[in-house]
């Protein structure tokens, strides 16, 4: 029997990955920007910081050996490693999001994605992808910060990511200048999974 009024089940995870160099930054805070409601997880990084990033906005900086240390408390949901830097998604602020039943977007790669669809098996993957690997090139050199071997690295690794991509729910191209088409349709994937019935109590 349907009961009313209907109440929202548990929040979920919205995962967004992507080939380094396709925007996936860049889209993530316009999209945030644009819908108050959604959280955003901040990963924990052992990389430096880039010019412009903010401590606790972008990302949580750390040491190796602090990054070493959460490990053993067990306080990541998921960590790896990428290009040589370690890369970790704080557990406690995704179990409160999912409990408060809040959408809560995590910015991680592939096997970051895999791990948490394993422990919230209803989590949202989204996998966004530039309009060529020609453009992905571009982007990457258009940045100004990569030697050639780490350019052709990113573009080895963005390939192996998008044979992966099958594991994703659902394909979003961020086609070059179109910005904000890319958050809409974004937007759209979020409403979509907001209104699935499995997501309400009652129905």
């Amino acid at each position: 029997m349907i009961r009313f009024p209907l109440q929202r089940r548990a929040g979920f995870c919205l995962v967004i990955s992507a080939p380094s160099g396709t925007g996936k930054t860049s889209i993530s805070h316009a999209l945030l920007a644009s819908d108050p409601t959604l959280l955003r997880s901040i990963s924990t990084t052992t990389r430096p910081k880039r010019p412009g990033e903010i401590e606790g906005q972008d990302y949580h900086f750390t040491t190796v050996e602090e990054f070493r240390r959460i490990i053993d408390r067990d306080e990541f949901l998921e960590w790896a490693e990428v290009h040589g830097d370690s890369y970790g998604t704080p557990r406690g602020p995704i179990e409160r999001a999912v409990r408060d039943g809040q959408v809560i977007l995590l910015i991680i790669d592939v096997q970051g994605a895999r791990a948490v669809k394993a422990i919230y098996p209803d989590a949202v993957l989204v996998f966004l992808v530039p309009p060529s690997l020609e453009s992905l090139e571009q982007r990457l050199r258009g940045r100004g910060t990569e030697t050639e071997s780490a350019i052709q690295s990113r573009l080895a690794e963005a390939m192996h990511e998008i044979q992966q991509m099958t594991e994703y729910t659902y394909l979003v191209i961020n086609e070059d200048g179109q910005q904000q088409r890319t958050v809409e349709t974004l937007r759209a994937i979020i409403a979509a999974e907001r209104s699935r019935i499995s997501r309400w109590e009652g129905a």
